[in-house]
């Protein structure tokens, strides 16, 4: 196996681990009193929506930023 094929494949292993980290921490958000009144639906697309906006602000961090 390449280093590139390598690289991609522990890129992969580690977004995966990210994603349910990021989907933790969405739950601990939405665990709040602002946001009890969500139900069902309302509460699985506050979820989705602050996912996505958690992924895009990571995104644009690493794409605009030198780390």
């Amino acid at each position: 196996m390449s280093y590139t094929k390598r690289m991609d494949f522990k890129a992969q292993e580690i977004a995966k681990e990210s994603i349910q980290d990021i989907y933790k921490y969405c739950d601990w958000a939405l665990d709040n009193e602002d946001f009890q009144n969500l139900e069902g639906n309302e509460y699985n697309e506050a979820h989705s929506y602050l996912m996505s906006n958690v992924a895009r602000h990571i995104a644009n961090k690493l794409l605009t930023e030198k780390l």
